[in-house]
C-alpha cells in the first residue's frame, strides 16, 4: 500500500532497516542486499542515500543504484550538465574559461592571478 503522504525513499522496506541500523558495517551490507533483493522502490532511496554525510555511504549507494537500474533494465539517467553555482563564480573569480575540446584537460587561466598586490 503506497501512501502519498510520505516521501517516495520512504516506500523501499530498506529504508528504516538502514534508519536503525546500528553501525556503517551494517548500513554497507544492507545496501549491498538492496541490489540482490531490491525492486524499482529502493532507486529513490539510494538516491536520497547519494546525499548521505558519509562519503562511504553515498559511493556505495551510487554504486547499488547504477547497477539495480542495469538489473531491472532501466536506463541510466543522464546527469545534470549544468554546472553547480560555486563552480560558475570560480570560473568569473579566476577568469577561466569551460574546455571547448576535451573537457579533462583543456582550460585556460590569464596570468593575471599570478600577479601579487
Amino acid at each position: 500500500m503506497k501512501d502519498s503522504s510520505l516521501p517516495e525513499y520512504h516506500q523501499s522496506i530498506f529504508h528504516q532497516l538502514l534508519e536503525h541500523a546500528s553501525d556503517l558495517d551494517c548500513k554497507l551490507l544492507l545496501l549491498e542486499q538492496i541490489l540482490e533483493l531490491g525492486d524499482s522502490k529502493e532507486i529513490s532511496l539510494l538516491k536520497e542515500l547519494e546525499n548521505h554525510t558519509d562519503p562511504k555511504i553515498s559511493e556505495k549507494a551510487s554504486q547499488v543504484k547504477s547497477k539495480l537500474l542495469y538489473k531491472l533494465g532501466k536506463p541510466q539517467e543522464v546527469e545534470n550538465p549544468l554546472l553547480p553555482m560555486n563552480l560558475c563564480f570560480l570560473y568569473d573569480e579566476f577568469s577561466i574559461s569551460p574546455a571547448k575540446v576535451d573537457k579533462d584537460l583543456d582550460f585556460g587561466v590569464t596570468l593575471d592571478i599570478f600577479e601579487s598586490d
